[in-house]
C-alpha cells in the first residue's frame, strides 16, 4: 500500500510550486499547507491550490512538443485564451513572456518560436494591429477580433 501514488492534489501527494518539489500537507479551503521535499525538507508554507502543478502534468507537458506539435499547439492556445480574456490588446513579447513563465513551471508545453506563437494567436482569432514599444522593445500587438468581423 505504501508503494501506491497519491492522487494530486490530496494530502501527501508531490507538487511542484514555483519550479520546486514540495509535499502536500493538508487542505484549508482554497490553500494547501506544502512542505519541502529534498534537501530543504523542513521549509513548510501556505499556497494556493490552483497554483500547484501536478509533477506527472509537467512530464506530460514537457514531453508533448516532441510527441504532438498539434496537441501541443491546442494546450498553448487554450491557456493564452485563459490569460488574455480580460483584455483586448497584448504586445507578443509579454504573452511571449507569461508562456515561457508557465512552461518553466511546468503547466503549458513551451513554444517553439515567435511564429508558433503568432498561429496561436491567429487561431484564437487575434490579429496584428502595429508595433507596441520603441528600440529593442518594439514588439508586434495583437488586437482581439470580433466575431463578426472574422466572419466577414
Amino acid at each position: 500500500m505504501l508503494q501506491l501514488r497519491t492522487e494530486f492534489p490530496m494530502p501527501g501527494a508531490i507538487a511542484l510550486f514555483e519550479g520546486l518539489r514540495w509535499r502536500i500537507f493538508q487542505h484549508i479551503g482554497d490553500q494547501a499547507i506544502i512542505t519541502r521535499e529534498g534537501p530543504a525538507f523542513g521549509l513548510t508554507r501556505r499556497a494556493p491550490i490552483d497554483e500547484l502543478v501536478d509533477p506527472v502534468e509537467a512530464d506530460h507537458n514537457a514531453l508533448l512538443p516532441y510527441t504532438d506539435m498539434s496537441a501541443a499547439t491546442a494546450r498553448i492556445a487554450l491557456f493564452a485564451a485563459k490569460l488574455l480574456r480580460d483584455c483586448n490588446e497584448v504586445a507578443l513579447r509579454d504573452l511571449g513572456t507569461q508562456l515561457a513563465m508557465a512552461a518553466e513551471q511546468g503547466r503549458v508545453p513551451r513554444y517553439t518560436d515567435n511564429s508558433h506563437l503568432v498561429r496561436v494567436m491567429r487561431r484564437l482569432g487575434w490579429r496584428k494591429d502595429g508595433y507596441a514599444g520603441a528600440g529593442y522593445d518594439r514588439s508586434p500587438r495583437y488586437v482581439r477580433v470580433s466575431t463578426a468581423a472574422r466572419a466577414a
